[in-house]
């Protein structure tokens, strides 16, 4: 382990970082977040680097600081393999709230990334409400109009009709390779998993001018340098992997299931060499790991580090949760 001794084991509950985004809503306030009045809020960042714990002998502490200061007990062999051996949380997880479209934008893969001391942005968005007609926007139409995209990029003018369209469905799930051209559609709400990065290179915003009034920066030689046009995703087929656990999509970088308990009912955590993310969008429970527990609510996400797994999550009334590792 570690060169320096371990916390007290136990489920790490986190308040995530509220992100204010020009396209974003007040939709999180119905999974219990205390939203800023008169404020646009975008993302939920769940397990972000600034994410605090709020209780036990971590609380008031980050994540951040927490997977620097303890990376081996924290994320464990596979969470460093994951990142390349940097000491970062291996899973960024959010939930966003597209009021409006966001920008036709494009990722790094790890090659990519590298060279700006990160890790790639490969992601998963799992839908979780969406309203009539929302659109995800997802790799070109043609492969082959990639000069058209550019050429309209430099011009200015808009591309999204070069752009593949999928009717958005509540509770589908898509994988986004880095180097994936895409986009989200507005009227979305949607549960994140990726690498942990924050690199985002745009091609178009839409036209869209920020509150100075002024365009945002498009990064198009960037874009174009980092871009697979081929990449086209499609919704993953959701698989059962046993009484109430679905698994919804799973990569190099990290997994996600589904986990539906009627009251009483219980489900374990259990991997090898990752920490466990949970969070939980109906009724309420109990998560055990590292000998102590946590309520788990609606809306609160909770950390298990990988030197505290196996764990047991609980029902104390329906549940339905989301589990994240690598």
């Amino acid at each position: 382990m570690g060169s320096v001794s371990e916390p007290s084991g136990g489920p790490i509950k986190l308040a995530a970082a509220l992100d204010p985004k020009l396209w974003g809503g007040r939709a999180l306030e119905r999974f219990g977040f205390e939203l800023p009045a008169d404020t646009r809020i975008g993302e939920a960042l769940l397990t972000g680097a600034v994410a605090r714990v709020l209780d036990g002998p971590l609380a008031g502490r980050e994540l951040g600081e927490l997977a620097a200061r303890y990376p081996h007990w924290l994320c464990g062999e596979r969470g460093m393999t994951a990142t390349g051996g940097r000491t970062i949380f291996p899973l960024l997880t959010k939930i966003i709230d597209a009021r409006d479209v966001l920008s036709v934008q494009v990722h790094p893969d790890d090659d990519a990334a590298r060279a700006l001391g990160g890790v790639g942005k490969t992601e998963a968005w799992h839908v979780l409400g969406a309203e009539p007609g929302s659109r995800l926007y997802v790799g070109l139409r043609d492969p082959g109009s990639m000069a058209e995209l550019e050429r309209r990029s430099r011009a200015g003018e808009r591309t999204g009709e070069l752009l593949r369209e999928l009717i958005a469905v509540s509770g589908e799930t898509l994988l986004i390779p880095a180097g994936t051209i895409h986009a989200l559609g507005a009227g979305l709400l949607i549960y994140e998993i990726q690498q942990p990065s924050g690199i985002t290179y745009r091609f178009d915003d839409w036209g869209r001018r920020g509150i100075d009034g002024r365009s945002r920066e498009l990064h198009i030689e960037q874009s174009l340098a980092v871009a697979k046009p081929a990449l086209q995703p499609a919704p993953i087929p959701p698989i059962a992997i046993g009484p109430g656990r679905t698994l919804l999509v799973a990569c190099d970088y990290f997994s996600l299931e589904r986990i539906v308990l009627s009251s009483g009912a219980s489900a374990a955590i259990d991997h090898a060499g990752s920490p466990a993310v949970v969070i939980v969008f109906e009724g309420d429970g109990r998560i055990e790991a590292g000998g102590s527990s946590a309520v788990l609510r609606a809306g609160e996400t909770v950390v298990i580090a990988a030197g505290d797994l196996p764990g047991t999550i609980t029902a104390a009334s329906p549940l339905t949760a989301l589990h994240g590792w690598v």
